[in-house]
């Protein structure tokens, strides 16, 4: 028996093996089977709410003041006095005196100018007494009709002309002494002072260079595509102030953000051969005087600005992103994807406004997908 199990021995092995692999396969559990659920993916919508929108036309420029000139005097002398108002960077009103020059030769020329007023004025009221006087002398011997010499009226006519020319260099002293105090033209403050005390100055000789701070202008060039939106007229004539558009200038100072108000109050009459653009101008009064910022608008800053343009109905602002070839995805109520055809007004920094093409049973897809077809099942948040 030894010997014949010894020698089936492998035989037994691969039975006994056999005998539990069925065993093992017959008491193995049984395999349920695992139905996939399909999950919608969860993404952002934004809702079509049609609204009334102002657009904003965006540009830049720098402060200018609306005048600068070179003050020069307008009669010859020596300044013996420099007020304080005329020093770099100086402030003024208008009518402040800002330079004296020595004034004793005006005073004599006046005198001078006096004297011969007051013997054209005796000389004239003489000749008008001889004339009358000679009218009636002649009427009384009724000698028929008088000449011009018999009754003095060439004699009268030059004494009258002798006292308007006396009145004329009258006047002229007069005004000459008054010029000896240079007097601002205007509110404004002081770029450059050129002369102190002891110079002679004469008519074309600058004094300073003045710019006037009643109001500044700001040229802000526009695009081409943008000027449809402002909706006012080209060819450089000054809008009406009810009309005029409102625009909000700002730079950033010190780490701060600046802000002025103003208004647009005409375009340029020309285009600018460099940057084929048209500039509108920008004004912002009293900018010394502005208490919104610790700052006033000073002459030379740079400035942005924004434009309040034409108002529109029925738009909606949607992220630019959203956008691809006038074509945007949109979310039904039900959550069913699908793609539209859009009008597109105009682009604004991040953001684009619609004005046809969606429904307010729309809901714009915001969520960047890396799949996108159209009846694709989506979860709104």
């Amino acid at each position: 028996m030894k010997k014949l199990f010894k020698k089936y021995f492998p035989l037994w092995i691969i039975l006994v093996s056999l005998l539990i692999t069925t065993i093992m396969i017959s008491a193995k559990p049984s395999a349920i089977a695992n139905i996939q659920k399909f999950v919608p993916p969860a993404v952002e919508t934004q809702v079509v709410i049609p609204q009334q929108y102002q657009v904003k036309v965006q540009s830049q420029g720098t402060v200018k003041p609306r005048t600068e000139i070179q003050l020069m005097p307008e009669i010859t002398g020596k300044i013996f006095k420099v007020s304080p108002k005329l020093q770099n960077g100086a402030k003024f009103e208008k009518g402040d005196p800002l330079i004296y020059l020595e004034k004793r030769d005006f005073e004599l020329s006046l005198i001078t100018a006096e004297s011969s007023l007051s013997q054209a004025k005796v000389n004239y009221e003489r000749e008008k007494a001889e004339s009358a006087l000679a009218a009636r002398e002649w009427k009384k011997i009724n000698g028929g009709k008088a000449s011009d010499l018999t009754l003095r009226k060439p004699q009268l006519s030059q004494a009258k002309a002798t006292l308007a020319a006396a009145q004329a260099v009258y006047e002229q002293a007069e005004r000459n002494l008054a010029r000896t105090i240079i007097k601002a033209p205007f509110k404004g403050r002081v770029r450059q002072k050129m002369v102190d005390i002891g110079m002679v100055v004469s008519p074309g000789l600058a004094i300073a260079q003045i710019y006037a701070t009643d109001y500044v202008e700001i040229s802000l060039p526009i695009a081409e595509q943008d000027l449809v939106f402002l909706g006012i007229p080209l060819d450089g004539s000054t809008i009406d102030k009810k009309s005029q558009p409102y625009v909000k200038l700002f730079t950033e100072f010190g780490g701060e953000v600046l802000s002025w108000e103003g208004t647009i109050v005409r375009s340029s009459a020309e285009i600018d051969s460099r940057t084929r653009m048209l500039s509108v101008i920008a004004q912002v009064s009293d900018p010394y005087q502005q208490t919104l910022n610790t700052l006033p608008l000073k002459v030379g800053i740079f400035v942005k600005a924004s434009i309040n343009g034409l108002s529109y109905n029925d738009i909606v602002k949607i992220p630019r992103y959203t956008v691809r070839e006038n074509k945007v995805w949109v979310v039904s109520k039900e959550g069913i994807l699908d793609q539209k055809q859009i009008q597109i007004l105009r682009y604004e920094e991040d953001y684009a406004l619609v004005s046809g093409g969606l429904e307010i049973s729309d809901s714009v897809l915001l969520t960047r997908l890396s799949v996108l077809v159209k009846g694709m099942k989506l979860k709104q948040n």
